[in-house]
């Protein structure tokens, strides 16, 4: 399997240079190519440990060609070379970044060692077919049904960590979907994720619409081995942002599982000055209400059945431009029944049009059953990022 890997990641680079390197002015008119490269630097740390630095080099490079007549085929990947000390010190670490929640064979470990990983996942590769009412997407792809600012219950094929900053496109789903447009305010769409197993296969149905000033969507389908049924809605309270998100996963079997319910529910609203203010509230049936002797793992990949560890948990988030080259926003979680807190404050600086600075920190908190409430890690990453 990896020599039929490495064999199409060879094709394709050849491909796309012999493609890049025509000359036709329709080839050049029906082509679209960005990207951008990276460079983030980690600093991570607890209370009472030393220092560890991780570095991440990240290119993004993102294709879509015009067939004509509605067609169209996209290919967007991601290279990224690690070194530091999570590849010095953590055992498989290229194979741990490297795994992907899919069965098309678009994930190459090109370097895996204790000094340096390198990897490429072409985590977009589809076909596409639209016309005035429909369309066809067939192949890797993002399958985004989330309507609330955060925390996304709907989101059943794609669901990411909010800790996760540096992944802005979020992962794709191998599947098929296809959309079908009644009229200019209304959609129905059906999509299967294919995983390889048909336990783990996600199949659903979503009806959008939009009446008195609200947008509304409700869904229905297999998630895993369970039903889900759910809805969303997005519009506003006088000037006040209001949205949300329902699912029940229900097992279709009687296998002694639990019903689970996912809510979200969130609130916006800008302030004369520019202060843009949000609050969003997460229920999750499935979570624990409790103090843990372990620490909670925040940043494992979440589904849309268990968003988040804790039972209850909200978020607050404020941002500010303090000129047009440097913003700065804070953005703070807590999970009630495990007492737990994180603090993550934002700065961005636009150097020139295509090259800016990020600067974040993420800082967390937790009680444990044999110890008080205390700094369990933290990180500061800056990060360069050059658009083309």
């Amino acid at each position: 399997m990896n020599n039929v890997k490495h064999l199409y990641f060879v094709v394709l680079f050849l491909s796309t240079t012999i493609c890049l390197a025509q000359e036709s002015s329709k080839f050049k008119d029906n082509l679209s190519f960005r990207g951008y490269l990276k460079y983030m630097q980690t600093l991570g740390f607890a209370s009472e440990s030393e220092l560890a630095v991780d570095n991440l080099i990240h290119n993004r490079l993102n294709f879509g060609y015009d067939l004509g007549k509605g067609h169209r085929i996209v290919t967007e990947l991601r290279n990224r070379i690690f070194y530091g000390a999570s590849v010095s010190s953590i055992p498989n670490y290229g194979k741990l970044i490297n795994e992907y929640d899919g069965v098309l064979p678009f994930e190459f470990l090109i370097v895996g060692n204790s000094n340096v990983v390198m990897s490429t996942i072409i985590d977009r590769a589809y076909y596409q077919y639209s016309s005035e009412k429909t369309q066809l997407r067939l192949g890797r792809q993002r399958i985004n049904w989330g309507i609330n600012t955060t925390w996304n219950p709907n989101d059943v094929f794609n669901s990411y960590n909010i800790y996760d900053f540096d992944y802005e496109e979020r992962e794709g789903a191998d599947a098929i979907r296809f959309s079908y447009f009644p009229t200019y305010m209304s959609s129905i769409d059906v999509a299967y994720k294919f995983t390889g197993d048909w336990k783990t296969d996600i199949f659903s149905a979503m009806y959008k619409f939009n009446t008195m000033n609200y947008d509304f969507q409700f869904l229905a389908g297999k998630f895993q081995e369970k039903i889900s049924v759910g809805t969303g809605w997005a519009g506003s309270i006088k000037s006040i942002g209001f949205k949300g998100e329902l699912t029940v996963f229900k097992p279709y079997e009687n296998n002694g599982e639990a019903t689970n319910t996912s809510f979200s529910t969130s609130f916006d609203y800008s302030l004369k000055n520019g202060t843009y203010l949000m609050t969003s509230y997460l229920f999750n049936s499935s979570g624990t209400n409790l103090v843990s002797d372990s620490v909670n793992d925040v940043f494992e990949v979440p589904n849309a059945e268990y968003l988040m560890p804790a039972k209850h948990n909200a978020m607050g988030t404020v941002s500010y431009m303090f000129s047009p080259i440097f913003t700065g926003s804070l953005m703070t979680v807590y999970s009630f029944g495990v007492n737990s807190l994180s603090l993550a404050p934002t700065t961005t600086f636009s150097i020139m049009n295509n090259l800016d600075l990020d600067v974040i920190g993420q800082f967390f908190w937790q009680e444990f059953s044999t110890s008080s409430f205390k700094n369990i890690g933290n990180g500061i990453y800056w990060r360069f990022k050059w658009s083309f």
